[in-house]
């Protein structure tokens, strides 16, 4: 998956061995398969490919087919692109943890997918978008006017569909978000039935939560900085000197890395949705 932030134009990179000599790329909008992007040239490089994306209006998930022309053929290859609400840690502060500041033993794009991946465990554990975005989910129709989210920290709905009709832009207006309880409030009630309900919408945080942004360079570096140290060490000696207390994920009851600031954020959000 990629990730861009809304409202700012930003270069999607598909990094490939497939030594392409051309090549296009399309851009769909997976709730309503709008295409955003037909068929533009990409600027290919020895490595990659690569497209600049316009600033986007809102969150949104998209999907990316990128059609390349290699001396094998036309190869398609098509990825997951999500729009958020914010960037979670710039590449230059993730150039500060050393020895990341090498940019030819870690280009952008390296740092780039690494935080990426480290974001989307992040969220999946914690129950919560930490850089916000779109969601779509299916559900049991309540047979009332509530219906609980799955979902942490929801805060707009673009569209709902039940038994199969989409409901009105007047409808989707009558329906009230409950952020902090996770609930939709639809005053003309949810049809029942067994997943007749599907609900698009924007949910997590809008702003960074305090010491995001230093946990995961520190996470990053831990990814991706090969260590003589073992996997199951509690502490390690840094190159300035300082030592830094590690966690041993899933030995420490409830730790899912081995950075204690990135557990520490999990826990806060996993505390305040109840994620088991």
């Amino acid at each position: 998956m990629q990730r861009v932030v809304k409202g700012i134009p930003q270069q999607l990179v598909l990094s490939t061995s497939l030594k392409a000599s051309a090549g296009t790329v399309t851009i769909t909008r997976d709730r309503d398969a709008t295409t955003i992007v037909s068929a533009a040239a990409v600027t290919v490089a020895a490595k990659s490919v690569s497209y600049t994306l316009a600033g986007q209006t809102s969150e949104a998930n998209l999907t990316a087919t990128w059609t390349l022309t290699t001396a094998s053929g036309t190869v398609t290859v098509s990825e997951p692109v999500e729009v958020t609400s914010y960037e979670a840690v710039s590449v230059e502060e993730m150039r500060t943890r050393r020895p990341l500041d090498d940019v030819n033993r870690y280009p952008d794009s390296t740092l780039i997918r690494a935080r990426e991946a480290l974001v989307s465990e992040m969220s999946d554990k914690a129950g919560v978008k930490f850089t916000g975005g779109e969601f779509t989910v299916t559900l049991d129709g309540t047979g009332t006017t509530e219906l609980f989210l799955p979902v942490g920290k929801p805060r707009t709905i673009t569209k709902v569909v039940v038994d199969g009709a989409t409901l009105s832009a007047d409808a989707l207006a009558t329906i009230l978000v409950d952020s902090r309880a996770g609930v939709l409030h639809y005053p003309t009630g949810w049809i029942s039935g067994r997943l007749n309900v599907t609900v698009t919408g924007v949910s997590g945080f809008t702003q960074p939560p305090g010491g995001l942004a230093p946990a995961l360079a520190k996470g990053v570096r831990h990814m991706l900085v090969d260590s003589p140290t073992s996997d199951r060490a509690t502490s390690i000696s840094n190159e300035d000197g300082t030592t830094q207390n590690l966690i041993v994920a899933g030995y420490s009851r409830g730790a899912v890395f081995a950075i204690p600031e990135l557990n520490v954020l999990v826990e806060q959000q996993r505390n305040a949705f109840g994620v088991a």
